[in-house]
Parts: structure tokens; C-alpha cells; sequence
């Protein structure tokens, strides 16, 4: 049976636009408990040599699903975000046992970290397919990965690595910046300077407390002014990157995606202020019966709060396709 997405919904009073939607996470956010849950808390050796150590936790209540649900957080997240408690709280209400990821050098990771995650990142999502595989109550995985994590995932199900390290389902991406460089030039705009210096108020906070850096890298990156700078002499050369732009250029998911060889869903809205929609209506989602692309009129940024939904319609969504 087609999976049929009201891609068209109509937005949930008071969240009308892109912008209110963007937000309604910081004006409204959700109130999500898990305690009701089992917790076991997870920890993963990144398996490069650098001794780094992913954490994790897995969650369950009373699971009726053979299909482990792994949630990966976005750009400047951890495993405890709100949107991720809410999709913990749908998918163990629902029966599955679910897992929740920090990315590597995120949340809590991050002092046992000497390298961090970007938006091609995708060898940490091999490692923990393997490790999850390795489990004996775990049997099939899907993936639903949020903004940076979903353009991680979208890389990711076109690599022979990740693809072949577990018995995947799904993959669900939400709001990803499908080129990455689109998505750095969106903040440059006047109109989204709040959320750009949002995001480099949480760099600034962040990024300096990781092992290794040198006092003139900390004192840089207390003084960043913009994602794309930080991009530009950390994450570029940290990657082996000569150029912010060499590194969007080669991470950026719309240059795989036609390739993916797990089934994907790929949700976004044309009314994100982040992330520019045109490089999804420029794929020709079609030549691949595995992809199934959701560009809807209205969500915002990782929003997308509908009428008649209690939750984010995302959640509704990408249950029905992990079950179709």
C-alpha cells in the first residue's frame, strides 16, 4: 500500500509559518517524561584508534516490535533534546524498543571524544549498526535521523559500510540540509540572524570544553561569529578538508541520495528558514522506487505541528512507513 503524506496539512494554531513553527520548541516546549521506561545506558568505542567512546541509551517498555528504532540528534544536539524525547516517548508507547544516540563528541560524549561528528560523518553510523547487530535482542534497525543527522543518514544508505553492517528497515530524515552549502548561505541572511547567532552562542558554549584543543583553538572558538567560520578553519581541516565549501561539497546528501540502497524517507518543509527546499525539488526522487520525498507547504524547522495531531506529524508519519 503507497504511503499517503498530507504534505499540505494545515498548521496547528498558534504555529502558522515557518518561523512560529521553527520555534514553537523554545516558546511551547514539549513536556515529555520517560521515567515509566527501562533505561539501559549504552557505550560504544568508536573503533578509528582514537580511543573515543559513543554514548547512548537504549529504552523500552513492555516492547511488542522486532524493529529497534535508533534516533540521532541534529547540529549542536544530544540524545536528551526535546524532539527527541518526544520521539522516544512515541516509539516505546508504541511497543519498540528504541535507542537514542549521541553523535560523536556530543552531550555527554564530549569530554570523552577527541574528534566530533559533521554531516557526512556516517563512519560512527557503521559502528553502531555493528554493535547493535551484535546484540542478541536486536533484530532489525530502523533509523530516524533529525536536520544534520538526517543528511547523515541519506549519505549513509548509499555506503556499502553501513548499509551491510545490520538488517535495516527504514531510514527517516527530518528537516536535513540536503546541501550543505545551501544551508550554510540561508544563514547568511539577514533575516535569519537570530538563529544564526543562536547557533553561535551554542558553539561558543560548547565547543571549547572538548579534549585536546590548544589555547589559541579555545580562545577561536570563543570568538566565532558565524556557523560557516566554524565550518571553515574547524571542521575543514579537522576533516581533511582544504575549504568549508570542499567539505559541503562532499558531504552534502543530495549527491548520494539516488544511490541508496535502504528504503528512505525524506521529510522537509518549503517554509524552513533553515534549509533551503529548491536542491530537493532539483533530485529526480523518482529514478529510485526506494525514496520517497515529503516536501511539505508548511513545518518550519523541525516543527511541523498539524491539525488534529498531538504530537508533530513527523512522529505519525514515520511510524507508517517503518510499518508499510
Amino acid at each position: 500500500m503507497p504511503l499517503h503524506l498530507d504534505v499540505n496539512f494545515r498548521p496547528k494554531a498558534p504555529w502558522f509559518g515557518g518561523d512560529l513553527q521553527t520555534l514553537s520548541a523554545v516558546l511551547s516546549p514539549p513536556k515529555v517524561r520517560l521515567e515509566d521506561a527501562t533505561i539501559e545506558e549504552l557505550r560504544i568505542d568508536a573503533d578509528d584508534g582514537t580511543g573515543d567512546v559513543l554514548l547512548g541509551q537504549r529504552l523500552t517498555q513492555a516492547p511488542t516490535k522486532e524493529t529497534t528504532v535508533v534516533l540521532l540528534h541534529g547540529l549542536l544536539g544530544d540524545y536528551d533534546r526535546d524532539y527527541m524525547r518526544l520521539l522516544s516517548r512515541h516509539y516505546v508507547s508504541q511497543g519498540y524498543p528504541v535507542v537514542r544516540m549521541n553523535l560523536r563528541g556530543a552531550g555527554a560524549s564530549r569530554l570523552l571524544c577527541t574528534r566530533n561528528y559533521h554531516g557526512g560523518f556516517t563512519q560512527d553510523l557503521a559502528v553502531m549498526a555493528r554493535a547493535f547487530a551484535g546484540r542478541s535482542d536486536v533484530q532489525r534497525l530502523a533509523w530516524i535521523g533529525i536536520s544534520l543527522s538526517g543528511n547523515m543518514l541519506l549519505k549513509a544508505a548509499s555506503e556499502a559500510a553501513f548499509c551491510e553492517a545490520a538488517d535495516h528497515g527504514k531510514l527517516v530524515s527530518i528537516s536535513a540540509p540536503f546541501d550543505l552549502r545551501a544551508t550554510a548561505n540561508r544563514f547568511k541572511r539577514r533575516r535569519n540572524a537570530l538563529y544564526s547567532r543562536y547557533l553561535v552562542n551554542k558553539i561558543r558554549k560548547q565547543m571549547p570544553h572538548q579534549p585536546g584543543l590548544t589555547a589559541a583553538q579555545v580562545e577561536h572558538l570563543r570568538r566565532i561569529n558565524s556557523v560557516g567560520e566554524y565550518d571553515e578553519h574547524f571542521t575543514a581541516p579537522d576533516n581533511g578538508y582544504a575549504s568549508a565549501d570542499a567539505y559541503y561539497f562532499d558531504n552534502s546528501a543530495s549527491r548520494y541520495v539516488l544511490d541508496a540502497k535502504i528504503p528512505c524517507l525524506a521529510i522537509t518543509a518549503a517554509a524552513d528558514p533553515w534549509i533551503d527546499a529548491q536542491p530537493y525539488r532539483a533530485v529526480p526522487w523518482e529514478k529510485n522506487a526506494l525514496l520517497t520525498p515529503a516536501i511539505c507547504r508548511t513545518g518550519g524547522h523541525v516543527g511541523f505541528h498539524a491539525q488534529g495531531y498531538d504530537t508533530p506529524i513527523y512522529t505519525r508519519w514515520s511510524q507508517a512507513f517503518i510499518e508499510g
